[in-house]
């Protein structure tokens, strides 16, 4: 064998082993292509009203679930916040009993009992929060893949503070979010939790937005979505789903993806649903 040919054969494997290299280390690593025929993933979701608002065809989770193929349990309670609202400790059924603050407690500790009466009642008269409640005490995470955490957009409208001198104060955003997310995450180490980037939002009135409002909930936002990322780097299984990196949705356009300036449209949810399949597909 000539000298050029021995040359050629051996860049030739050298090549190769890179390129190998380069998949192993480098190039993202999709394990489930979706929709699944077999080995279903089990995936349960937390959040606002971004995955159960039920305007158009389905709702978010229902289109996830319909791209993926997976166990889905949607357990997204309408006009919940992550953070507890009022300050002074007093119960009031949207900030402390439904919000993610407690509900984290709730998963952790197995006992629906913070949820009061007046708040059974009050899910009972015009949600299934409750029942999502119960299901949720039920529920044994050891069994479940992938654990969705959405919240941020009504704690944004309310102004909740993204932070305190207290990394872990349950009356600010970030605080309320790292607290809930630590404590399932260290109890449940091989479960993928995925926390979503906190959408664009308009605040539409008689079909006319405040350019003001928005100004100052796209800066709460904002805060919130950097440290929701710091949050993600904090934890071996914890994921931040960067929406906005696929696309953007900006005052000129929600209108394509928004069906009231605040929850997805059928086209909208679409087009998410396949952003996080694909993410989810890929941090498997």
């Amino acid at each position: 064998m000539d000298k050029k040919k021995t040359i050629f054969i051996i860049a030739a494997i050298a090549f190769t082993i890179l390129l190998s290299l380069l998949a192993i280390f480098i190039l993202p690593k999709k394990k489930y292509t979706f929709p699944l025929d077999t080995d279903k993933l089990d995936i349960l979701i937390v959040g606002d009203s971004l995955f159960c608002n039920d305007s158009g065809e389905k709702n978010l989770a229902e289109t996830l679930e319909e791209v993926t193929g997976c166990e889905m349990q949607n357990c997204s309670i309408g006009g919940t916040c992550a953070s507890n609202i009022n300050s002074n400790k007093e119960v009031d059924y949207y900030a402390d009993m439904l919000g993610f603050y407690n509900i984290s407690n709730m998963i952790l500790s197995g006992n629906n009992a913070a949820v009061s009466d007046d708040v059974r009642n009050l899910s009972a008269t015009f949600s299934d929060a409750y029942t999502k409640i119960t299901f949720l005490m039920g529920t044994d995470l050891d069994k479940e893949d992938v654990l969705i955490v959405n919240y941020g957009i009504n704690d944004a409208f309310l102004r909740i503070p993204t932070k305190s001198d207290d990394p872990f104060d349950e009356y600010t955003y970030s605080g309320a979010m790292r607290r809930g997310i630590k404590g399932i995450s260290e109890k449940y180490p091989d479960l993928k939790i995925v926390i979503g980037e906190v959408t664009f939002t308009s605040l539409v009135l008689f079909g006319e937005s405040d350019s003001y409002y928005d100004e100052i909930t796209a800066q709460y936002r904002k805060e919130y979505n950097e440290e929701l990322k710091k949050i993600a780097s904090e934890f071996d299984n914890v994921y931040y789903f960067d929406f906005s990196s696929h696309v953007e949705i900006n005052e000129e356009n929600y209108g394509q993806y928004l069906i009231d300036g605040i929850h997805f449209n059928d086209e909208g949810k679409k087009i998410y649903a396949d952003c996080l399949a694909d993410y989810i597909g890929e941090i498997q």
